[in-house]
Order: structure tokens, then sequence, then C-alpha cells
């Protein structure tokens, strides 16, 4: 009964340091993986290159019932929270340029 040999330290090291190719399904069209971009804070889509963050801690029921909302409507929550940003804007007299 033969054993198979254990690759040594060396081996595993550099198999480690060689980038590994990355997965993408073959039924996948290219333009379903999101071009990465950034740097400094790390990678984000290039679709938010030049757009920034506005966050807001809720209620634990106010939470639910947004998600609650934005399934009922099939919308996305930041769809919903840019249409209520424009809503924001426009009842203050401001342009709606969200």
């Amino acid at each position: 009964m033969s054993r198979s040999k254990r690759p040594s330290l060396a081996e595993t090291m550099q198999r480690a340091a060689r980038p590994e190719p990355a997965a993408t399904p073959a039924s996948a069209p290219r333009s379903a993986t999101p071009a990465l971009v950034g740097e400094g804070r790390g990678f984000y889509a290039a679709t938010r290159a030049g757009k920034k963050k506005l966050t807001a801690a809720l209620d634990p029921t106010a939470h639910t019932q947004f998600r609650q909302l934005a399934l009922e409507l099939d919308k996305k929550g930041e769809a919903l929270l840019i249409e209520a940003i424009n809503d924001l804007f426009g009842k203050y007299g401001k342009p709606p340029i969200a």
C-alpha cells in the first residue's frame, strides 16, 4: 500500500503564490460580472464610481417595512431611496437630481 507524498512547505507556498484564474460560470455572459475599480479603501463596482454613500440607522420595524415595500413594488431598496430623496428635494424646492 503506497501513500501519496505530501507536498513540501515550499511547494505549498509556491502554489499559494500563483494566482488562480477567476472562476466565471460558462453560462454567464461577461457583462454579468461588473468591472471593479478603486484604490485605497478597496474595490467597488464600476457603476458606483464617482458616487457617494448615504446611510441612516433605522428602527428594526421601519427597516422591515421598507424591505417589504421594496418587495411589494418589485424594486430595489436603492431605487426607493433615490425616489424618496428626490421627493424630499422637491418638498424643499430643490431640483430632483438624485
